[in-house]
């Protein structure tokens, strides 16, 4: 994993630096250096070039993460992934704007942070888009994971979560991140097994073993119902 790619991580709170640097080195990832403002960033992008930045939005300085990631992609073509504890439209909307590699709220899992700059480097080297990352098929899918496709048969996904601008589809022993947002993935899924439980999820009926009040309980994980969601759920049951 990492294949030894270059990676700046631009965090100005040391301890999330140090954990995220500590965890990507040990993937097998070089950390060049983990700049804590704008101004470190750019001084150090002048002396040595990542293969992608892991760029915190909330930075110190005048600078934040988004204006010096727009200056930065100006220049160069490195890809982006921020970072955040916001979750406002507003914060959203603008590093939109920049459009990043990658966008992960935090605290978010080291996988699926690994995940992500897997797919944004893959994605920068290959001048590859939404339209080829993801094939789909009669019982199962193929994602884009690197340079292969991986097989993931329908029948194995437990749940898809939105992600922001992106989505986790999660099986019972891994995870993909996919480049499409969950109204996009649940148009494009037509498996009757698929069905839409909340804004930020789409289960497997197949995969759920309980529903306590507004919950599905599957094996490893409890997902809400949203109130506009749950009679649509309970029709596709055929609830005795």
């Amino acid at each position: 994993m990492g294949e030894e790619y270059k990676i700046i991580i631009t965090e100005d709170d040391t301890v999330v630096s140090k954990n995220i640097s500590i965890e990507l080195s040990e993937r097998g990832y070089k950390v060049l250096g983990v700049p804590e403002s704008a101004e470190e960033l750019l001084s150090l992008l002048s002396k040595s070039l990542p293969d992608i930045i892991i760029m915190d939005i909330n930075l110190a300085g005048i600078i934040d993460g988004i204006e010096v990631a727009s200056l930065v992609k100006s220049k160069f073509n490195i890809p982006i992934v921020y970072l955040t504890s916001d979750r406002d439209m507003h914060t959203l909307d603008r590093a939109k704007m920049t459009n990043p590699d990658g966008y992960l709220i935090k605290p978010f899992d080291v996988d699926e942070l690994v995940s992500t700059i897997e797919l944004a480097i893959y994605r920068n080297q290959h001048g590859t888009n939404e339209t080829n990352q993801m094939v789909l098929k009669d019982s199962h899918i193929f994602i884009k994971v690197k340079n292969r496709l991986e097989k993931v048969r329908f029948n194995d996904v437990h749940y898809i979560e939105a992600n922001d601008i992106y989505a986790n589809l999660h099986t019972s022993d891994n995870s993909f991140i996919l480049s499409y947002s969950l109204k996009a993935l649940e148009d494009k899924l037509q498996d009757p097994s698929f069905i839409r439980v909340h804004r930020s999820f789409i289960v497997n009926i197949e995969h759920i073993k309980s529903i306590e009040d507004n919950f599905i309980m599957l094996l490893d994980r409890q997902i809400p119902i949203g109130k506009t969601y749950k009679d649509q759920l309970m029709d596709r049951l055929d609830i005795l």
